[in-house]
């Protein structure tokens, strides 16, 4: 779910993408995301659960959730597991078929997304007690950022079969290169 109402001039409706939230016309798109920054929300459609830290160890009857390619759910007595471990294995399976090595007919893989691969393989580790927890996930992943440079980070998402063209390719560097002059950052803060 995305937090999109920075890059509109009126808001958007909910349900209808394309109407004001007044429904008097259309809305149209003042911004982008580089500009004004955009904010992302994984959200689970009600299968989560609330942890109070002096209850730990959480652990939680396995399965549940959209992905059933988790470890710990073909354990065959069905032990309770650590839902976080499950939550840090899910995040990086859908980074590794979303970016990495694609969802076969739902969709490819994207390229430039390989200098992710060391820290998706920590994630979806087949062994919980040895997957980063996802406070580290995100330290590392800053750490990662921190070390690419501005073309790389300015580069486009294209599936791994993709070509911009030469006149994609003019336009789309000519924008990232007028960014990084107006000191827009390759990567906004949201």
């Amino acid at each position: 779910m995305a937090g999109t109402t920075s890059l509109f001039n009126v808001p958007p409706h909910p349900a209808q993408r394309f109407m004001r939230l007044d429904f008097r016309g259309e809305v149209s798109v003042s911004s982008s995301r580089t500009k004004k920054p955009v904010k992302y929300y994984l959200i689970d459609f009600g299968l989560s659960g609330e942890y109070r830290p002096e209850d730990a160890p959480h652990l939680r009857r396995p399965p549940w959730g959209g992905d059933k390619s988790v470890p710990e759910f073909f354990v065959p007595d069905g032990a309770h597991c650590d839902p976080f471990a499950v939550d840090v294995y899910c995040m990086g399976n859908s980074v590794r078929q979303d970016y990495l090595d694609g969802r076969g007919n739902l969709g490819k893989a994207k390229k430039g997304f390989e200098f992710m691969r060391e820290l998706v393989n920590d994630m979806t580790n087949s062994d919980p007690r040895k997957r980063p927890s996802m406070t580290d996930v995100v330290t590392r992943f800053g750490g990662i950022i921190k070390g690419l440079d501005d073309k790389k980070l300015r580069s486009p998402v294209l599936n791994i079969d993709e070509d911009l063209g030469i006149f994609g390719k003019i336009k789309h560097w000519t924008t990232q290169w007028t960014y990084r002059i107006r000191g827009i950052p390759a990567i906004p803060n949201a």
